[in-house]
């Protein structure tokens, strides 16, 4: 499902000069292209609700200038847009052609009741964001085309629990040209799930609900010995993951994955049903009790003839084919 919302638009004026023997004759306007924005997600155990609260589109021209376009405190649940889905932030807004720099979204910090917030189901508690704003890759406006990106929160990695509130940070973020992107949908091995439980009965949580976590490398991660957790600082010879996303199970108890919006390229997966001791902060390799349990192979994330395209990759014996009923399943 794709929210749309009605773009502010915005018109440069005809402007008139004198010239030669009074006449006067119009200044070209100025070419324009098309811009939009949309916002997706990864899924996060343990959390129902981010209510993001956002109140302008602010990005600087390559003159210096300022533009800036009310959002008119648009509010929605991030949670509502995961995988493949997204929520329209602007949609074909004119700019000038040229090179715009220093995007962001500037948002409602919240307290808990007015703001950004999140439920966990122990009530709604404030969401504070890094510099109070999410951030946008710079990008080029060419006349007559249109550019459209999408902005990709991984939960798992940006958003943390500190001192009474919730903090989303900007390493968990990122923004594509949808053009040149593609979407991943992971098939997974029933039996890597019940062997990694049973191998970890001992770090098993309370309730005993594992949280089975996929997560995305660079694809010069060869080996599950190099594969980090979500720290901020890898340990020596690891690398941390780009991307996390949670495991989860279709009507038919069929295990998948989805990641949305990755940049075309090639990457590497591994498997753990540890996330619940995976803080995105602490380096919980050395210092705590997470263990990768799985390296799931290499991927190659192709965008397709016009961006888009669903890549499909098994893990171990997958699970016959059955998707999931695709992006967002839960």
């Amino acid at each position: 499902m794709k929210a749309y919302k009605t773009a502010i638009l915005f018109s440069t004026s005809l402007l008139i000069v004198a010239c030669g023997g009074g006449s006067a004759d119009p200044v070209p306007e100025p070419s324009n292209g098309q811009f939009s924005l949309a916002v997706s997600d990864s899924p996060m155990f343990g959390v129902s609700h981010v209510g993001m609260v956002m109140s302008e589109l602010v990005m600087t021209d390559s003159s210096g200038e300022v533009h800036r376009y009310d959002l008119g405190g648009m509010t929605f649940n991030l949670l509502d847009y995961q995988g493949a889905n997204s929520h329209m932030v602007v949609s074909d807004i004119e700019l000038p052609e040229g090179h715009y720099q220093d995007v962001h979204l500037n948002i409602v910090e919240g307290d808990g009741n007015q703001g950004c917030y999140v439920e966990n189901g122990q009530g709604r508690h404030g969401l504070r964001i890094a510099d109070g704003h999410l951030p946008v890759e710079d990008f080029e406006i060419v006349a007559g085309q249109h550019h459209s990106m999408t902005l990709e929160i991984d939960l798992y990695r940006g958003l943390s629990y500190e001192q009474g509130e919730y903090q989303l940070h900007h390493e968990g973020m990122w923004s594509v040209d949808n053009r040149y992107m593609g979407h991943l949908l992971g098939e997974v091995d029933a039996q890597w799930i019940a062997d990694c439980e049973a191998t970890h009965a001992d770090e098993a949580p309370i309730g005993g609900l594992f949280s089975h976590l996929a997560y995305l490398y660079p694809n010069n991660v060869t080996r599950l010995e190099h594969m980090a957790d979500m720290g901020i600082t890898p340990p020596d010879n690891m690398t941390a993951p780009l991307a996390v996303t949670r495991m989860m199970q279709d009507s038919d108890g069929n295990w998948f994955f989805s990641m949305g919006y990755l940049p075309e390229g090639d990457y590497r997966i591994g498997y753990s049903c540890l996330g619940h001791v995976d803080d995105p902060i602490s380096d919980n390799v050395t210092s705590g009790n997470f263990k990768m349990f799985k390296d799931a192979g290499s991927i190659t994330v192709e965008s397709g003839s016009a961006g888009g395209q669903e890549n499909v990759h098994v893990c171990g014996d997958g699970n016959g084919g059955h998707h999931g009923g695709g992006h967002g399943g839960t």
